[in-house]
């Protein structure tokens, strides 16, 4: 709207826009006057103020509008960076649970392999236990068996002696 109003009062230079001679009765810009219409003193002034406007309305557009790009950027770099991020979390929750689970089943396999490790040596020392006493029967014993041996050998050799003579 400001360009249309600055073309205005730069193609109209004597328009009813600019102000002329008044006085109290006559108002100046009555269609009944004749005069020379002539610009106004303060009129580049305004028409000045107005190209400012005009300019720095242009500068503060621009800056919004670069403004809004450097946002645009960084808020498309912020959304990568998060992605990133959340695929990468993800990633290594993924990993983190798929070894739990490994850690999980190794324990489990542990715990059932110490239980039959445990197992078996309550069998080997019951084994061991039947055996030494085995064992023991027999140091107990050795000394009444060899002499039952001896005495059967001798019984054996008397008889054979016996046997031997009568042939």
């Amino acid at each position: 709207r400001m360009k249309q109003v600055y073309a205005m009062l730069q193609a109209e230079p004597g328009a009813p826009h600019v102000q002329m001679e008044a006085s109290k009765d006559d108002p100046g810009n009555g269609p009944a006057r004749f005069a020379k219409y002539e610009k106004h003193a303060g009129g580049n002034r305004i028409v000045s103020m107005i190209e400012e406007v005009i300019k720095d309305s242009r500068t503060a557009e621009d800056d919004a509008i670069r403004a809004e790009q450097d946002s645009q950027v960084a808020y498309d770099n912020f959304m990568q960076d998060s992605n990133k991020a959340i695929a990468t979390y993800g990633e290594k929750i993924t990993n983190m649970k798929s070894s739990e689970a490994t850690s999980k089943e190794d324990f489990s396999l542990a715990q059932s392999d110490l239980k039959a490790a445990v197992a078996s040596l309550g069998e080997l020392h019951d084994e061991a236990g039947t055996l030494h006493k085995s064992c023991d029967f027999i140091m107990d014993t050795f000394e009444a068996r060899q002499a039952a041996r001896a005495a059967e050998m001798e019984a054996l050799s008397e008889a054979k002696a016996i046997l031997a003579g009568t042939k």
